[in-house]
């Protein structure tokens, strides 16, 4: 799914704002994140994206949402899914490579399904509707910064990461010309300036690919003539998430927790 920098534009006025993406339905690192902002003095929020889907309870997470300050949710691939219906999927040549991948994709799809039922039956499904392709910020200092999930050229795929180079980002974010980018989907913390940008992954809130790493967030301090990004992993208790994931009934659990919790301090 391609799209085109966004027309709108938020301007921000000084404060302290935080920065969380890839939360997957995980009320436990959200609510470590938003205590360790709060303690940090951070007054608004930003959302790349990913919500919701994979993790047990999407419906908590929604609601902690509506008790903070958002300045803007983006959406990601995972919003994609559950609000129209796509799922994932993959070549012939991934499947005959890997053969456990096609049912893992079937899983993954009654996932999705599971999480629109969810929220459906909550009353939050239309929220995820709300959601941003991508926005354009201007900061008190005149920085210009654009949030997206993944890239320009997708919600899915690539996007950024440690290995990013500059040949690969002026793919992904063609016609760009903001000074910060802030991205999430590969779940990995990132913070590189490539010419004239700075492209920063604050790294997701949960179902992280190495279990050990604890619940990311990046912080953005934001004066009048300068601003400063800050990078924070918070500790909270996996263990909450795995008895979670085993009470929910909600298809691909097992899977999930093997991937993403099953290893590491808890």
């Amino acid at each position: 799914m391609s799209t085109s920098v966004s027309d709108e534009l938020v301007e921000l006025e000084a404060g302290v704002l935080g920065v969380v993406t890839d939360i997957h339905g995980n009320p436990y690192a959200l609510e470590a994140v938003l205590s360790h902002g709060a303690q940090r003095g951070v007054e608004r929020w930003l959302g790349l994206g990913d919500v919701v889907a994979m993790g047990p309870e999407p419906g908590r997470v929604m609601d902690q949402l509506t008790e903070v300050d958002v300045v803007a949710f983006v959406t990601g691939n995972t919003e994609r899914y559950v609000v129209s219906g796509d799922r994932p999927g993959a070549t012939f040549e991934e499947v005959v490579a890997e053969p456990t991948l096609l049912p893992r994709l079937v899983e993954l799809a009654e996932t999705f399904s599971w999480t629109k039922g969810y929220l459906q039956g909550a009353g939050s499904l239309d929220a995820l509707r709300t959601f941003l392709p991508n926005v354009q910020f201007r900061f008190p200092d005149g920085t210009r910064a654009l949030a997206v999930h993944a890239s320009l050229v997708a919600d899915d795929g690539d996007g950024i990461t440690p290995e990013l180079d500059e040949a690969t980002a002026t793919t992904l974010f063609p016609a760009c010309d903001a000074d910060i980018v802030f991205g999430g989907h590969t779940h990995r913390a990132t913070d590189l300036t490539l010419g004239d940008t700075r492209y920063v992954n604050p790294g997701s809130a949960s179902n992280h690919p190495e279990p050990h790493v604890w619940a990311s967030y990046s912080i953005v301090r934001l004066g009048d003539r300068d601003h400063n990004i800050e990078h924070h992993q918070v500790p909270y208790d996996k263990q909450l998430v795995v008895d979670s994931m085993k009470r929910s009934g909600m298809p691909g659990s097992d899977f999930l927790t093997r991937r993403y919790f099953s290893t590491g301090p808890s």
